[in-house]
């Protein structure tokens, strides 16, 4: 799937001309029929699908963007919009502000990996406040869907050369930095991903008598640290750990996250979901 034949600079409008939802929705859907990907699917029935996602709750993500999406019989592919408002638009957003970036995906009904991937994908992009800044300062269509597609092929990519399969072993303590890590991976399209719940020496030697007296031997947190393990090729590595990079910051100064790459002798079976 690339995410360049998907967004062409027809699904990009630099300046929305919008005062509600509806209207930039139906916009939005205008946008999304005009690429090949929409078949015989009119704007009409774009709209129609992404007001009825919207009844199960709102799209708007929070930090002034919003993602609306839908998938509906008859499309031949995934479709994606782009658009950018200045003034913004109500949208009863998580965090109660207007929306002012509006990423807009439409697919077949029987896509549901690309459409999670998509989503992911333009959420994480969208997340960027580097990203956000340059899109809503971008001065024409080509520029905003060249930004857009920048910040998403670092972790878009994909290696069709077949090589060598490495192990990855990661541990993570955050719950949030797990989370961000396993949307990144979704994004990727990593096939299998095992994670194992553990405990940390520190909270263990705490329950130990003769250290009894100690609050938290090796620190004063108790982290619920998550073991992840997946196999990945050799070229893949480098973007892996930066695409890790750019959630947790440079891993050799940022506690509580570490990575080991491993190599393998030998390999049966899959870690993907059965």
């Amino acid at each position: 799937m690339k995410i360049s034949s998907i967004l062409g600079i027809s699904g990009c409008r630099n300046k929305l001309s919008a005062s509600t939802k509806e209207e930039s929705l139906e916009i939005m859907a205008e946008l999304l029929s005009g690429n090949k990907a929409a078949g015989t699917v009119t704007s009409d029935s774009l709209l129609a699908g992404m007001l009825q996602r919207e009844e199960l709750g709102s799209t708007g993500m929070g930090d002034g963007i919003a993602i609306p999406h839908c998938r509906l019989e008859g499309m031949k592919n995934f479709a994606l919009a782009l658009t950018v408002c200045d003034k913004g638009i109500a949208w009863d957003s998580i965090d109660g502000r207007s929306v002012h970036i509006i990423c807009a995906i439409a697919g077949p009904v029987d896509g549901t990996d690309e459409h999670l991937r998509l989503l992911a994908g333009a959420a994480r992009v969208l997340s960027n406040s580097k990203a956000r800044y340059e899109l809503l300062n971008s001065k024409t269509d080509f520029a905003m869907r060249e930004t857009f597609l920048y910040h998403l092929s670092p972790v878009t990519s994909q290696h069709s050369k077949e090589s060598r399969k490495r192990l990855l072993l990661m541990v993570l303590q955050e719950e949030k930095v797990y989370n961000d890590v396993m949307e990144l991976f979704l994004e990727m399209g990593v096939e299998g991903a095992v994670t194992v719940n553990s405990d940390m020496m520190g909270p263990m030697l705490s329950n130990v008598p003769i250290f009894a007296g100690f609050m938290d031997v090796l620190g004063r947190s108790r982290p619920d640290p998550r073991l992840l393990l997946t196999m990945i090729t050799e070229e893949e590595v480098d973007n892996t750990v930066a695409a890790v990079e750019e959630i947790t910051g440079d891993l050799d100064n940022h506690r509580g996250a570490c990575i080991i790459v491993l190599d393998t002798i030998s390999i049966r079976g899959s870690l993907e979901t059965l």
